[in-house]
């Protein structure tokens, strides 16, 4: 919502929902939300239903591996690249 620019309550009537849903599912409160209201939510927000759902460390584990990568050298990247597509094909 932040990188959207919104907040909550803004989010809430733009999905047509009640604010008080929305808030529920941020607190944790709503512990099983309905999918088309995760459906509505997403499609408001511009993302897919998966990135909602996607476990916060997620985030940062994708935050420290592109750190990572951020901080190599180009050609150091292409070989890990190569590697790791590597080890995928392996599997």
């Amino acid at each position: 919502m932040a990188q959207r620019g919104t907040n909550a309550a803004q989010l809430a009537k733009a999905a047509g929902m009640n604010a008080t849903a929305v808030y529920d599912i941020l607190s944790g409160k709503s512990r099983n939300p309905r999918l088309d209201t995760i459906h509505k939510i997403a499609r408001e927000l511009g993302v897919t239903v998966q990135h909602l759902l996607r476990e916060k460390s997620d985030d940062k584990l994708r935050d420290d591996i592109s750190a990572v990568l951020d901080s190599l050298p180009d050609e150091d990247r292409r070989r890990l690249l190569v590697t790791a597509q590597a080890w995928i094909a392996q599997k």
